[in-house]
């Protein structure tokens, strides 16, 4: 037992490197992935806790023809709860050099800015009453001399919404014509043909602001009102106010033109030329032509399944209970999916699942394939320590045991860095979008499906490689595993075959690129891991190229594709380090040999420096075309982008950047390579 527990502590203390690399492989790698899915997960249940806690509507009613009933509203009423239903009024029009068209009726507007205003009216005194999308912030400003103006409230400061002074005062005018039948005069009802022209003038004053739950997004939030030639494109909200009771409360004088007839034998109709005050009032309840539904007990995450089909059942429902109210086409029915700000916020969450599991499968692959390579190579190295325990009568199962703690442990303590790097990084790209939403609480619900799944991959990939490894070499004699493995043959390159070529290089060229496809095994290994590296820095400048130079994707998708690239070149770094590494601790005795042969550090260096540039060359142009498949990929899971639509300087970026990486690592390992012991080197074997 001690000899074993020596050999375990001397196996670590010679390969910490190894185990470093290892852990460093797990963190960058599950790491990212998994946050990705964390963010995922944060959210869906961030939006879905809002909705919950803002008691914010499932369904909205739609009236096209005029406002719903006191009946309509006992009807729901009774269904859902009155705690769960609540009527209101809804107005969307165009404002353009300070006029408008609404209802037919033509109003000159000013203090409005132009575009799409939309106009919430709900039939109460105080934002702080409205109990269905509860109102999350509420600013009230001190305003004085409000005799005659109606209070009214904008939506939050934002970029789109810009936060009005105090001061600020709002004039509607309008000139509103009716036609009578009728005439009143002295107690008589004459019968008349009389034009009423009444000029309207009411002003508004700017008593504060709130923020409407509905309106979670910054800068992007849009009408129901469509581009003019898009289909499903819809023109931005340039304002947004809220009215609490009275739209209009003024006295005005109207004009009255117009023939009366009087019910007296002989006398002939009179001409009626003249004005007469009038009181006109447009109340909330004339133009509450939405009603708000919270449905009860509805626990479903937002957007699920279950959620899904149960709102599908109440829109089915509700054209049922209205079928004999109104005509068909009259209610029309909102669900969350026709809200702006949670149906863009909950597609940027399938976005960043569809990103996350193309690059969990690359990530994980070149992970998985350097672990393997490095625990593989470390039971190489290994050959005479398992003789020696082979001959002092461990068994097999517990030689290959020691291994196994190796990679488990350094695949365990990775994996315990990555969950908290993925809390990280789930929390960087959650706050990224504050640029575009006013974000709701970040929900303390963590999903560890994606960690798991990745975390075990790696784990269980890492464990049966050992474990066969292990198994292949204690399966040999002892005194077969105490005698060094027999050197590879070397054998013509494909280079050989050109003379013109082969004929011009040094000597040390050919040298190096027999080297080079000596091993091809571990030549392909490299050039695919570094192969995929590139890819994945490909796909982050590629993803943020879209961003930020071609104007797609939001602004939020920036902060992602910069974590993705940080990730992406942190594992390009890490995977031809540890190859290089790997690359030189097998080869001490051959770099020893040529020391004492006379060569010179930089001769030395150069021999191994001459294999790294050219495996790694070969694996960086391998990686564009790759790189090219997994931004294809990640495109079509975005719904944005396309290959050819990359800029040009993107193509050499990545490159480049590998590249940069190769020399740092060759820079970093020299001081490895010229202090190798030449006498403890040679003679190892012995």
């Amino acid at each position: 037992m001690r000899t074993y527990l020596k050999t375990l502590w001397r196996m670590f203390r010679r390969h910490y490197a190894r185990l470093i690399s290892i852990i460093l492989m797990v963190v960058v790698s599950v790491g990212l992935t998994s946050g990705i899915g964390m963010a995922t997960d944060k959210i869906d249940h961030s939006i879905s806790d809002f909705h919950a806690q803002q008691n914010m509507s499932d369904l909205i009613l739609m009236n096209t023809e005029g406002a719903f009933t006191e009946d309509d509203l006992a009807l729901l009423q009774e269904r859902y709860g009155a705690e769960n239903v609540l009527r209101g009024g809804f107005l969307e029009f165009e404002v353009s050099d300070g006029t408008a068209v609404v209802n037919d009726t033509e109003l000159t507007l000013t203090g409005v800015p132009d575009g799409i205003v939309r106009v919430y009216i709900y039939d109460c005194d105080d934002p702080a009453d409205v109990g269905i999308n509860e109102f999350g912030e509420i600013t009230r400003f001190d305003a004085d001399h409000t005799e005659g103006a109606i209070a009214v409230y904008t939506e939050r400061g934002t970029t789109q919404f810009p936060e009005k002074t105090q001061t600020e005062r709002y004039t509607l005018s309008a000139t509103m014509t009716e036609h009578l039948t009728e005439y009143e005069y002295s107690g008589m009802t004459l019968e008349a043909d009389l034009d009423v022209t009444i000029p309207l003038s009411q002003e508004y004053y700017l008593a504060g602001t709130v923020y409407n739950p509905q309106h979670m997004a910054v800068r992007d939030d849009v009408s129901f009102t469509e581009v003019e030639g898009e289909e499903d494109e819809y023109e931005p909200l340039s304002a947004i106010y809220y009215v609490f009771g009275d739209l209009v409360d003024v006295t005005v004088e109207a004009s009255v033109k117009g023939i009366v007839t009087v019910p007296i034998p002989g006398m002939d109709p009179q001409q009626i030329d003249t004005t007469q005050e009038e009181h006109v009032q447009i109340a909330a309840t004339e133009l509450l032509n939405q009603i708000y539904i919270t449905l009860p007990e509805e626990d479903s995450l937002l957007f699920s399944a279950g959620y899904n089909a149960d709102v599908d059942a109440e829109v089915s429902a509700m054209e049922t209970l209205f079928a004999d109210r109104y005509a068909d086409g009259t209610i029309e029915t909102l669900t969350m999916e026709e809200n702006y700000s949670f149906r863009s916020f909950h597609e940027y969450s399938g976005k960043i699942l569809g990103i996350g599991i193309v690059l969990m499968v690359v990530f994980l692959f070149v992970t998985v394939l350097v672990v393997l390579s490095t625990v593989t190579r470390l039971l190489d190295e290994e050959r005479s320590q398992i003789a020696c325990l082979m001959t002092q009568g461990y068994s097999h199962a517990r030689i290959i045991a020691k291994y196994l703690l190796f990679a488990f442990i350094g695949t365990a303590i990775g994996g315990v860095g990555a969950y908290f790097a993925g809390l990280g990084v789930a929390r960087m790209i959650y706050v990224n979008f504050e640029w575009e939403y006013v974000l709701p609480a970040c929900s303390s619900n963590i999903a560890i499906g994606f960690f798991i799944g990745t975390f075990a991959l790696i784990l269980l990939s890492t464990l049966i490689a050992t474990a066969v490894a292990g198994h292949k070499l204690t399966c040999q004699q002892p005194a077969d595993l105490l005698r060094p493995k027999v050197p590879k043959r070397g054998k013509k390159v494909f280079l050989e075959r050109i003379p013109l070529i082969w004929n011009r290089l040094s000597f040390k060229y050919k040298s190096t690129m027999r080297n080079v496809l000596r091993f091809f095994g571990r030549f392909l290994m490299t050039v695919v891991s570094v192969a995929c590296s590139t890819a994945l820095v490909l796909a982050g400048f590629a993803i943020l190229d879209c961003c930020l130079f071609q104007d797609i994707g939001g602004t939020a998708m920036i902060g992602i594709s910069i974590i993705v690239l940080a990730f992406a070149a942190l594992l390009n770094f890490v995977v031809t380090y540890t190859l290089t590494n790997i690359n030189i601790s097998e080869r001490e005795r051959e770099l020893a040999t040529l020391m004492v042969l006379g060569y010179q550090d930089n001769e030395v260096a150069g021999y191994i420096y001459r294999e790294i540039y050219i495996t790694s060359g070969i694996g960086i142009l391998f990686g564009l075309p790759l790189g090219a498949l997994v931004c294809q990929f990640i495109f079509v899971v975005m719904g944005f982008g396309s290959v050819p639509g990359i800029s040009w300087f993107v193509w050499i970026l990545a490159p480049v950047l590998s590249i940069i990486f190769t020399v740092l690592v060759t820079l970093m390992l020299r001081h490895k390579i010229v202090r190798i012991d030449m006498n403890e080197s040679l003679k190892a074997i012995e």
